[in-house]
């Protein structure tokens, strides 16, 4: 594995990245869209003349975490949204790689410059990792810049136990964690896809796969039913480690170096 040819493959993807302006206005609109509707939301909470009612989590709900019991209903009900939009913020990091990588190599075979690269002594892993690299690290620190601006807001829009409640260190590592590894898979997904499709459009439906379970689970913590904690972050963070191994793997073995270009032909 040599390092500089994965960074010159990486360093390759964006510059050919700089030249796609809706690629580019794609990374820069969805996180700003994320975090404007996260601190509108704090921001009307904080200025709503009206009392909010608390239907979904009522007070002496038998388990409920002792940082929600002690806050107040507009608090509480504010806290529990964060953690709903928190499963929005990562949609940043498997949305944005995919919408990248699914050009990866078709974009290439439009060019014809995916042959000169093959015949170069650059291995089949050096390549598809340059090439996943170059559509995750943006991802990845845009959707850090996001729940930076997040907590930032929170701290200035709401109280400090809501600000408090944002910051645990299930969101705080879990973000600094689950990012980057949910943006290795689509990654991953969408350089898959773009090897064995010709339509960057069909790589792109991976990533709505992805996002079903956070929608699902962001649900679920809004109603009161999955409270998050240390321990899910514990169990769940292996079972995704085991899953980027395995896309990974599966990335490079699929490739089929010897006759993607007779394919296309």
């Amino acid at each position: 594995m040599n390092l500089s040819r994965i960074r010159v493959i990486t360093r390759k993807e964006w510059l050919d990245m700089r030249k796609n302006k809706m690629v580019l206005g794609m990374m820069f609109l969805l996180p700003l869209v994320m975090v404007a509707m996260i601190l509108g939301t704090a921001a009307a909470f904080r200025y709503a003349p009206e009392q909010v009612s608390d239907p979904l989590v009522p007070d002496g709900t038998p388990g409920l975490p002792p940082a929600l019991a002690e806050m107040d209903t507009e608090d509480r009900t504010l806290a529990l949204l964060n953690d709903q939009y928190m499963f929005y913020l990562l949609i940043i990091p498997v949305s944005l790689p995919v919408y990248i990588a699914s050009y990866s190599i078709i974009g290439e075979k439009e060019t014809r410059s995916l042959e000169p690269i093959l015949a170069t002594p650059i291995s089949t892993s050096e390549l598809l990792i340059g090439k996943i690299l170059g559509a995750v690290l943006p991802a990845i620190v845009a959707a850090w810049v996001s729940y930076l601006l997040t907590a930032v807001g929170i701290y200035f829009l709401a109280s400090r136990p809501v600000f408090l409640y944002l910051i645990r260190p299930i969101w705080t590592i879990g973000m600094l964690i689950h990012s980057p590894l949910f943006a290795l898979i689509s990654g991953a997904g969408g350089v898959i896809a773009s090897s064995r499709v010709n339509d960057p459009r069909a790589a792109q439906q991976i990533s709505a796969l992805l996002l079903v379970p956070l929608i699902g689970a962001s649900l679920l913590v809004l109603m009161g039913r999955v409270y998050l904690d240390t321990s899910t972050l514990l169990w769940v963070t292996p079972i995704i480690i085991a899953l980027n191994a395995g896309i990974l793997w599966l990335t490079v073995r699929i490739f089929q170096r010897e006759t993607i270009l007779t394919r296309w032909r």
